[in-house]
């Protein structure tokens, strides 16, 4: 009824992607969040704080669960990129994500 592009439903794939992920299925939740971020980046844009938390939340996954740390710090890379441009450096998400790719950065 509400269809692929409401809010409600987009948060409701979001949830669905992370309850995958507690039951450590992180190649189903990826898909979920890939199909979270190829929407909102059609429908709010690339640089929409909730297309950039879909991203970071894909970044957690590939660091977290998958241990692909390659991929993470470039996940985590375009969302930082993102939050500072349209969040600025100082909101709270923007300093999350930096931390966690400082995090990251300290495991190389």
């Amino acid at each position: 009824v509400l269809g692929e592009e409401h809010k409600k439903t987009l948060d409701t794939l979001n949830n669905l992607g992370a309850l995958l992920g507690n039951m450590k299925d992180y190649q189903g939740e990826l898909g979920y969040y890939q199909q979270v971020i190829r929407v909102q980046e059609k429908v709010l844009g690339k640089s929409h704080p909730d297309t950039l938390d879909a991203i970071y939340n894909m970044a957690c996954t590939y660091m977290d669960g998958l241990k692909d740390f390659t991929k993470a710090e470039e996940m985590y890379r375009l969302a930082l990129d993102g939050y500072e441009r349209s969040l600025g450096k100082q909101h709270e998400h923007t300093k999350k994500c930096a931390k966690k790719l400082a995090s990251y950065s300290s495991r190389n």
